[in-house]
């Protein structure tokens, strides 16, 4: 039933309540024993060792498992141990990240209240929030949490702060006489009171009828347990990339030993060179890559305010294209300002947002800056804008601070930027504001003269005037109708309006029926300050391809200019807005086919944003939804990145994959923007590691094709795999960026992980290194002058050629050669088209900046320590040992294994040279 429609005594009678005795005894039995207790679900947390085990559900670690297994077939546990190792460090790295996440069910449940107070057989009595029950009377009062969803039944100057479910920056006047309207918004039910939400002033009584799960609260718990997390792009692209790599290893693998087995090769020489074949395609440093590329970024946003919870967050901001954001706080400062002044018939705009001391008052109509002392009415406004109030504000390092009324200090801060200063007037605060009024009255005096000033409400105040003064203070008849259409202007454009008037009266204690016949000075129009920096920030999102959307529980008409403020569907003449109540009458079909046009979202309930989540991730969207309150939640974990405020609830906070720490949506911009690098970092990871693989893949094949013995044992590819190009991924997560980022459009949901251009330039790079580290191998084995004696030990028993000197020093040739084009090609991969020593040529104007050998000193730094690490694995006994090679003694053999790998850099160049000149003119796609 719709409470908030029915009368308190259809509401009384329902639950055969008495409004001055409340439940008694059996009715509170036998309304728990129907309804239950009123606590949310608790749900059992899942135990550590199991979120442990989850971390090795990835088809790459299947991969990573299968290599260590088959390596202790061929050299021994002891190189099994280094890949299972990395298993481990990637799992518990992932893990570590991750169980930072606790259950939102917890914060969620940290947010009730308690204790309450209710009304039973006639006495006020303090029970656990839990005992409460449908039916009973619960009695509320200043700084009280609302135990349960309530029917007012009384009420007195009655304020809730309901941020936490709608979003709303102004606490709401309950009042428990009216009758709300079927299907009204939940901000808008003023007869209502919901669990969770905080009493900020007055007292209420009211006859619950929701508890537990039934209520606005539990409803929403409900739905942040239901909710999966969405699977990020990059889970989605890493999974199938590594069944794909699964399924292709296999099928080439098993290919190999048949066309070897039929050229008459004996079944355990292709045993042993299918299962070379299968450690040099598998990429063993890949999960461990993504996941430290990952931590990398996660840290440096860390440093942008953004601290991301999940890593796989990280790159899915770099492909986001839609952002829901909040309103309140996000957008806006969270500050109220006065932002036009209408005094003396003259029109004003106040500049300087928030409590910052700057800003000043500036006539609309040629733009001249006015100080108080410029005419009669700005004098008078800024007069009882300074002493009509309960306020106050103290000035410290630039910024205002409140204490009191966030709107009644907007108005002092407006006076201030006047130029106002006291002038030792006494103040008494004679009628405070109480919500049934209106309005407040202040009496000021000073040398026997006495004034009496009023602020509230345009329309409670305009019915108590008698007339209005112009700039120059001269008294004119009151134009009722003009000046209510003045307020309705500002209305319109999203302005909470109070009206300023004053009277001369005698020295005494004024009552409420001694405010009359007052003169009107004008109106302020206050507003939530919009963040300076935002209009550019969200023009940046547009050229950058990322669609900006509000959803807030705010009004339509304040929603719809703030989102016009900061430049929120700036290619239509205004924002299109809609409410949600608009959304709760659209089927799902309507709602998909509504949300690509529609820009703005008000008075929305927490399922109205769910919705708007699903409909656009169902047009293939990647979704950020930022939000700050309990209503929030479930809409956070359903997005593809959730993104909570670090002053929002527990709640928020846990259901979402980022907080920033700073409110600021220029931060989520700055996130975008790294989230893009990290994600150009890792694709040019995956380049670097899948040429490696394919490089080792080709090798191996083309001797089996030839009838070669193995060029490299799958120990050395082990070495190769995990040690010499490795270690030198990981610097290339800390690549600065190229170019503009913000000037691409986001990466498509369903886009390969591996986009064309980088599938053609793994497949070069690994023909180059094939042909350069077979080339090798195969001269070395001719000029030893013992060919024959190789290929015959091959046919016969392949564990005789590592008795034969010539064999094995081409296999160290080969082994350096490989090795070196990994070392040497990890520059190259840096950038699929940018140079390393030269600007491109781009368009008329524009040059494809270089990268510049020395700008990653990181990979510099590496890179020296892979050759050093492959240098000793050939020149120490011990690593001859383990790795099974033999010394390079002339400068010959180093001339050869250094210089023709090192050809991979020049080769690339002349490819990023030539693609510069083809695609000049055409857009930058990388």
């Amino acid at each position: 039933m719709n409470w908030y429609s029915e009368s308190i005594d259809k509401v009384l009678d329902f639950h055969k309540v008495s409004k001055d005795l409340g439940l008694n005894d059996a009715s509170v039995l036998e309304n728990q024993t129907q309804y239950g207790l009123n606590k949310l679900p608790e749900q059992k947390p899942t135990p550590t060792w199991i979120l442990f085990i989850q971390q090795f559900n990835d088809p790459i670690i299947y991969i990573l498992v299968l290599a260590g297994i088959l390596n202790s077939f061929v050299s021994g546990w002891h190189d099994a141990i280094v890949i299972f190792m990395a298993v481990i460090l990637n799992s518990v790295i992932g893990f570590v990240q991750e169980s930072k996440a606790a259950d939102a069910l917890k914060a969620l449940q940290s947010m009730t209240a308690p204790i309450a107070r209710v009304k039973r057989n006639g006495v006020d009595i303090k029970i656990p929030t839990s005992e409460v029950t449908i039916g009973d009377l619960i009695v509320l009062e200043s700084g009280d949490r609302v135990p349960a969803d309530a029917r007012l039944i009384d009420s007195h100057s009655l304020l809730i702060d309901e941020s936490m479910l709608t979003g709303e920056s102004f606490a709401i006047e309950k009042k428990h006489s009216h009758i709300v309207k079927l299907d009204s918004a939940l901000g808008d039910r003023i007869n209502m009171l919901y669990s969770g939400t905080i009493v900020q002033r007055g007292r209420g009584l009211a006859i619950v009828t929701g508890i537990g799960t039934s209520t606005e609260f539990g409803k929403i718990s409900q739905s942040v347990a239901e909710t999966e997390d969405a699977e990020s792009p990059l889970q989605i692209n890493v999974d199938n990339f590594g069944k794909k790599l699964s399924l292709s290893i296999l099928i080439v693998v098993i290919g190999i030993f048949i066309v070897g087995f039929f050229q008459g090769n004996n079944w355990l020489n292709m045993l042993l060179t299918s299962v070379g074949l299968a450690v040099s395609a598998i990429p063993e440093g890949l999960p461990v890559s993504i996941t430290i590329t990952l931590s990398v970024g996660l840290y440096q946003m860390s440093k942008q305010n953004a601290v991301v919870k999940k890593l796989a967050a990280v790159e899915t901001l770099g492909s986001t294209n839609v952002i829901c954001s909040d309103k309140t706080g996000t957008l806006t400062k969270n500050q109220m300002t006065v932002m036009h002044l209408f005094a003396g018939g003259v029109d004003y705009d106040v500049s300087g947002s928030g409590y910052n001391a700057n800003g000043e008052v500036i006539r609309h109509k040629d733009k001249s800056s006015v100080k108080v002392n410029t005419n009669k009415s700005l004098q008078m406004a800024a007069f009882i804008g300074n002493y009509c109030t309960e306020s106050h504000i103290a000035l410290e390092n630039g910024e205002w601070k409140i204490t009191g009324d966030s709107t009644e200090s907007a108005v002092m801060i407006a006076a201030q930027k006047l130029g106002f200063e006291a002038t030792g007037w006494e103040k008494f605060i004679d009628l405070p504001f109480e919500s049934d009024n209106q309005f407040m009255s202040v009496r000021v005096s000073k040398d026997g003269k006495a004034f009496l000033l009023a602020k509230g409400g345009a329309e409670r105040i305009l019915d108590r005037c008698k007339d209005t003064i112009d700039a120059d203070g001269n008294l004119i008849p009151l134009e009722h109708e003009a000046l209510m259409n003045k307020t309705s202007e500002y209305a319109n454009r999203g302005l909470r309006v109070l009206a300023l008037a004053y009277a001369e009266i005698p020295n005494e204690h004024i009552k409420i029926e001694d405010v009359k016949e007052l003169t009107l000075v004008g109106f302020a129009g206050i507003q939530d300050a919009v963040r300076d920096e935002v209009a550019l920030a969200v023009k940046q999102c547009a050229e950058a391809g990322v669609r900006v959307v509000m959803i807030t529980g705010d009004h339509i008409e304040t929603a719809r200019s703030v989102g016009k403020a900061v430049n929120i569907g700036m290619d239509k003449p205004a924002p299109v807005a809609i409410r949600g109540i608009d959304v709760e009458k659209m089927t799902d079909d309507e709602l998909f086919d509504r949300v690509p046009d529609i820009d703005v979202y008000a008075r929305v309930a927490p399922d109205h944003k769910y919705r708007i989540v699903s409909a656009l991730q169902k047009h293939n969207k990647v979704v950020a939804m930022t939000g700050d309150g309990v209503n929030d939640a479930p809409a956070l974990k359903k997005a593809d990145i959730g993104i909570a405020m670090g002053s929002g609830s527990d709640v928020a906070k846990e259901a979402s994959h980022m907080v920033l720490m700073d409110d600021n949506f220029t931060s989520i911009v700055s996130a975008i923007r790294h989230g893009r690098i990290i994600l150009k970092n890792l694709q040019h990871i995956l380049l670097y590691i899948l040429a490696t693989s394919f490089g080792g893949l080709l090798t191996i094949a083309t001797s089996v094709l030839l009838g070669l013995p193995l060029p490299i044992l799958p120990a050395q590819l082990l070495w190769i795999n995990l040690v010499t190009d490795g270690s030198s991924t990981f610097p290339l997560a800390y690549e600065r960026e190229h170019g503009n980022s913000m000037a691409m459009p986001p990466r498509k949901k369903d886009a390969p992980l591996i986009p064309t251009s980088m599938v053609y330039r793994i497949i070069f790079s690994g023909l180059l290194m094939m042909i350069g580290t077979v080339s090798v191998f195969w001269y070395e084995l001719h000029i030893s002058g013992n060919f024959e004696e190789i290929m015959s030990a091959f046919k016969e028993d392949p564990k005789k050629l590592m008795a034969i000197p010539a064999y094995m020093k081409a296999v160290t040739m080969a082994f350096c050669t490989l090795a070196l084009f990994q070392i040497w090609n990890v520059q190259n991969t840096r950038s699929v088209i940018r140079s390393l020593f030269f600007n491109l040529p781009y368009n008329k104007t524009d040059k494809l900046d270089k990268i510049g050998v020395f700008s990653n000193p990181i990979l510099l730094g590496v890179m020296v320590l892979a050759l050093i690490a492959q240098f000793a694995a050939v020149l120490f006994p011990v690593m001859n040992n383990i790795l099974r090679t033999v010394p390079l003694t002339t400068s010959t053999d180093w001339m050869i294994v250094t210089i023709i790998p090192f050809s991979i850099i020049i080769f690339v160049e002349l490819i990023k040279f030539g693609t510069a000149i083809k695609n000049k003119n055409k857009p930058i796609t990388f």
